[in-house]
């Protein structure tokens, strides 16, 4: 994957680690052990603080040996590296030593193996494995509150950690003394610690995982539950974060207090999407999916890990607890069958398109046409079939809403698109329409950047038909002689009778149309990066709901979406949907603001460059190009600049844009002398951009020492009657920038990691082919 992989292989793992962090704690905890020393299994962030916002001191290579200070903390460890530095490292990527052997509770429960298992050193895959246990192995469960891994005693002695997914457990035989007889279960809705007795004050036993069973010993105190684990510890645990289920409440106590003092009677979806299913089980039958935020009457919420609900349209069904929250007879919780409400009372579209109808609520609705043959609707996707009128019906038991729909004649060009979409002077350009089946001819009208026009015929066509839909695509060819913008637009015939109106698109002529030479003309996407940019949207003929956002956002072709009342073709071909994308990315702000970026900073780009920028923005939007609030990987472009020669004994002004590393020697794995703070004024007294696109400053600090820090983070004063060259951008400044923007809603996903990887490889090394 070239350079810039292997230069930022290290912090890569780092911030993958934190962006998994973030995204809610999907991977196996490893929880406090007597450890005094461990070693990281991966390349490591050494952070300030016990958390991914706080700053990060230094990266630790994969292997490295620290000293454990302070384990207390369930998800992060205090550590001191061998070179005397202290700071604190996700405890997911610490492989600990040391570990005491733990001695079995009176009354510990039991585990079989249900398979072949891996006895582990630890909680984790990258654990090495200590034996295989065969299936039917009866095991000494030491300590089950992490809900992936339980550490258990083999028969022997040996002590390690085996996937709770294999494994079948039993609860110890005997109650406590002393324990209640309520039979009441309490479920962790957070990481929450077992403490020693019923307050903050209290000894921390152990941390239990977000979803651990145990059964509750003690329920009258107003703050505390006495609980017992399932491998039979027992401790306190703060009521706030503790879902009670089953038996009876104890004496005294209010039913109502085991949700904060009212009956459940609704949950809110907090998923991005959430399955409704016919029974309690994962392999239950699908009914439908919620949207974020769907409010539900809650019929039963007894079962422990699931709740059974009514849905605004009066379905009922099941619904992982773990993603909703529930509402007690103090919150408003709308009946099943509410008001319902359209995104528009009447509208108009071409046959052949469809138009969305956005309801409220958003699911458990029937759909219905008074005029099927004019326009057919199904989930509020409204699809026009021939001229006329039909009225668009969402009704519940509740209520119901319509729309008054009117249908006209079907367009004669579906759309139009050239290729490729920039072009080099005196190269050929085909022009590319697409029609419906009845047209019999096509033409394009070309204006020519100095107002003159051309107009070029269709040499033939070919027929397409994707999900009974049929098309037929014609092209036509010329030459465009200059450089400039070149518009057009296509029109077709039937009965040999040209339309009057048409598909307009453009195409770039620039004088640099591919490449890494930077000039300061304006740009727009290649060929190339549409087609990655494709590749990684996924192509969809039919329109969808996009599952990364947090609400329902129709998304059809390569990933272009659509609001409310949107009329737009569904079913297409992949002609069409490409031709949809390139002219969504053409025609939207996320060109016409680089480009605005480009002149507002007088930047020289390459269209390497252009395309990295202009992938991300169709991605993540266009708003950081030019917001007022200036993104690190912005200004890290804004400090590339052709350097000054600064001749011996004389120096330049310059200020430190992120938090930064002092090396010994202008490379990222030199020493590392000390961290310099963002804002710091520092003299540039001599450089080296041997490698343009690992440029390094040596500077002077406030303080008299002296150092290199990484170009990408110097802004040298007066820079702005220098020369913005982005081919100066610093590779691995830019790249450990760009890839940090991998989540969706709040949480990490792996391919959107692995796009901006790819777009960073565009960026600096023009390769379009690295991931």
């Amino acid at each position: 994957m070239r350079r810039y992989l292997k230069r930022t292989a290290g912090i890569w793992a780092a911030v993958l680690c934190a962006c998994v962090l973030a995204a809610g704690g999907a991977l196996p905890r490893v929880f406090a052990l007597s450890a005094s020393a461990a070693r990281t299994t991966d390349y490591l962030n050494l952070r300030a603080g016990a958390g991914t916002g706080t700053k990060v001191i230094l990266t630790l290579g994969r292997n490295v040996a620290v000293t454990v200070l302070d384990n207390s903390n369930p998800q992060w460890a205090k550590v001191r590296t061998a070179s005397g530095k202290e700071g604190y490292c996700f405890k997911q990527y610490l492989s600990f030593s040391g570990q005491a052997p733990v001695s079995p509770a009176a009354g510990a429960g039991t585990a079989l193996t249900t398979a072949n298992l891996n006895l582990r050193q630890g909680p984790s895959l990258g654990s090495a494995v200590d034996s295989v246990l065969p299936r039917g192995t009866s095991l000494t469960v030491l300590d089950d509150s992490n809900p992936q891994w339980t550490r258990v005693q083999a028969p022997g002695g040996r002590q390690g950690w085996c996937s709770a997914q294999y494994l079948k457990t039993a609860a110890p035989a005997q109650q406590a003394a002393g324990s209640s007889s309520s039979g009441l279960t309490a479920t962790t809705t957070d990481y929450l610690n077992l403490r020693q007795g019923a307050g903050m004050n209290y000894p921390v036993i152990l941390t239990l995982a977000r979803g651990a069973s145990a059964s509750v010993l003690d329920n009258s105190n107003s703050g505390w539950v006495q609980v017992r684990t399932q491998s039979g510890r027992e401790g306190w645990c703060s009521r706030q974060y503790l879902k009670l289920s089953g038996g009876t409440p104890s004496a005294g106590e209010d039913p109502a207090s085991q949700t904060g003092g009212a009956a459940v009677t609704g949950a809110k979806v907090t998923a991005d999407l959430l399955r409704l299913r016919e029974q309690a089980s994962t392999s239950s039958r699908i009914l439908g999916n919620l949207p974020n935020g769907t409010v539900l009457k809650v019929l039963d919420a007894s079962q422990s890990g699931w709740v059974k609900v009514e849905t605004p349209g009066g379905q009922t069904g099941y619904v992982s607890a773990q993603y909703v929250t529930l509402m007690n007879g103090s919150e408003t919780v709308p009946s099943a069958g509410g008001a319902v409400t359209l995104s528009s009372a009447s509208a108009s579209l071409p046959a052949g398109k469809t138009l969305y109808l956005k309801a409220s609520p958003g699911s458990g609705l029937a759909w219905a046409s008074s005029n099927a043959a004019v326009a057919s609707v199904a989930n509020g996707f409204v699809t026009a079939k021939a001229p006329g009128t039909a009225q668009i019906t969402a009704s519940s038991s509740g209520g119901s809403a319509a729309c008054s729909v009117t249908v006209t004649a079907a367009e004669p060009v579906r759309t139009a698109y050239a290729s490729p979409n920039v072009a080099s002077p005196g190269g050929a350009v085909t022009f590319v329409a697409v029609t419906d089946a009845r047209r019999d001819g096509v033409r394009f009208s070309v204006r020519f950047p100095d107002g003159q026009s051309r107009t070029v015929a269709a040499a033939g066509c070919t027929a397409q038909t994707t999900d009974g839909v049929a098309t037929k695509v014609w092209k036509g060819t010329a030459v465009l002689p200059s450089a400039g913008l070149y518009s057009f637009t296509a029109f077709s015939s039937e009965g040999g009778a040209f339309s009057g109106t048409g598909f307009s698109s453009d195409v770039l002529v620039a004088t640099q149309a591919g490449g890494s030479v930077t000039t300061a003309e304006q740009r727009r996407a290649s060929d190339k990066m549409l087609d990655l940019i494709a590749r990684w949207e996924g192509y969809s003929a039919a329109v969808y709901d996009d599952e990364l956002a947090s609400s329902r956002i129709p998304t059809v072709g390569y990933g272009c979406t659509y609001g409310a009342n949107a009329v737009f073709y569904n079913n297409l071909s992949q002609t069409e949907a490409w031709s949809l994308l390139v002219n969504r990315i053409n025609r939207s702000s996320y060109t016409s603001e680089l480009n605005r970026m480009i002149a507002n900073n007088r930047f020289r780009m390459s269209q390497n460059q252009a395309d990295c920028l202009l992938s991300f923005a169709y991605n993540v939007g266009s708003g950081y190009f030019n917001g007022a609030q200036e993104m690190d990987f912005r200004r890290i472009m804004k400090n590339a600049v052709v350097p000054p020669a600064i001749p011996a004994g004389s120096s330049v002004r310059a200020t430190v844009t992120m938090d930064a590393a002092l090396h010994g020697d202008r490379s990222n794995s030199s020493a590392g002398l000390e961290d310099v703070s963002s804002g710091t004024p520092v003299d540039v007294t001599g450089s080296d951009f041997s490698d343009t696109k690992n440029g390094w400053y040596q500077v002077r600090l406030p303080d008299g020492k002296t150092g290199w820090l990484n170009s990408g983070y110097v802004s040298l004063a007066d820079s702005d009657s220098l020369v913005h060259d982005l081919n100066y951008t610093n590779a691995y400044a830019f790249g450990t920038e760009l890839i940090r923007w991998n989540q969706a809603g709040g949480r990490f996903y792996a391919g959107l990691f692995y796009r901006r990887l790819g777009e960073g490889n565009v960026y600096n090394y023009g390769d379009y082919d690295a991931v």
